[in-house]
């Protein structure tokens, strides 16, 4: 008997359904999308024809080959890589936008840091991964503002912020330090809107 209601029902549904609807006047307006694959690529391709910056080149193709930083995993959604450099470090580099393209790239180390204690250390993976990413960072200019002293750090509630001085760069790139619980976090970026 279960079996004979069951049925009815399945039977009932199919004769409902015409052409992608159904005839329940309660549920005309209803559609059945079988091809969700299909329906998210005509609103990503909606949405990077609205985007300022091209969504196309925004991969992670100015990674590969940088032998450095081999292994690491890519979110094509994030827009960002992260890499695993050894027990304490972890590296997330950050590159796309919409509307507002950002370039960062962000430590993370597992114990905390006093800043002015570690500057030379801070700086230099600074220094590092700005000559491996050469080619999107103005890794000269970076390497000039560090090795010169031209730089200016403000104190903030969880560590400290940090402005090139160099005219060249001094409103695109900018150095943030700050310590969450048990692991320092700093990195540098470049945003253009």
């Amino acid at each position: 008997m279960k079996t004979h209601v069951l049925i009815f029902i399945i039977v009932s549904l199919f004769s409902y359904k015409q052409e992608g609807r159904f005839s329940d006047p309660k549920l005309k307006d209803v559609q059945y999308t079988l091809g969700i694959e299909d329906e998210k690529s005509k609103i990503q391709s909606r949405v990077e024809d609205t985007c300022i910056f091209d969504q196309s080149t925004q991969t992670d193709d100015f990674l590969k080959g940088i032998k450095e930083l081999e292994g690491y995993i890519w979110n094509d959604e994030s827009k960002s890589a992260e890499i695993v450099l050894n027990d304490h470090w972890f590296l997330t580099i950050t590159r796309g936008g919409c509307d507002h393209f950002l370039l960062s790239a962000e430590f993370f180390y597992d114990r905390n840091l006093e800043f002015e204690d570690n500057k030379a250390t801070v700086l230099e993976k600074i220094i590092w991964i700005t000559s491996l990413l050469n080619e999107e960072f103005e890794f000269e200019t970076i390497k000039k503002c560090i090795d010169e002293g031209k730089m200016t750090f403000t104190e903030t509630d969880n560590g400290f912020y940090g402005n090139f001085t160099d005219s060249k760069i001094d409103e695109m790139y900018t150095f943030d330090y700050r310590k969450e619980k048990e692991r320092t976090v700093f990195g540098i970026s470049y945003y253009l809107n």
